[in-house]
């Protein structure tokens, strides 16, 4: 399989839905109203091609800022709500930039096939 980059290569792949582009669009649209300069980036079994009918959409969603609770509280509602208008599985990890690139998660094995698997939805 060659190496996937875009996000419409995982939707001409069929491994992400239109539903699912739908929801991501609606999701960053809302996001980069709300919290400019945010970055989602899509990893997991969908950026693999081996995600069956149960799997979820897995979303890093990073920050240029400190996530407060209530940030991420607010992110977490409106993922439901896309969730519900589109009928999909968005699930989602929430992390200031900064964090992610130099906190102690920067040293996970998570973080590393993220920043080599996962493709960033521009």
């Amino acid at each position: 399989m060659g190496e996937i980059k875009k996000i419409k290569d995982l939707v001409e792949k069929g491994f992400i839905s239109k539903n699912e582009k739908k929801a991501l669009d609606s999701l960053i649209s809302e996001l980069k109203a709300s919290w400019p300069r945010s970055k989602i980036k899509i990893f997991g079994s969908k950026v693999k091609g081996i995600a069956d009918e149960e799997s979820d959409v897995d979303i890093l969603i990073l920050l240029p800022y400190k996530v407060t609770e209530e940030i991420r509280r607010q992110i977490i509602h409106r993922i439901f709500d896309i969730n519900l208008t589109f009928e999909t599985n968005l699930s989602a990890l929430i992390m200031a930039e900064k964090e992610w690139e130099k906190g102690p998660v920067s040293l996970l094995p998570i973080h590393v096939y993220i920043e080599e698997e996962g493709v960033l939805y521009e």
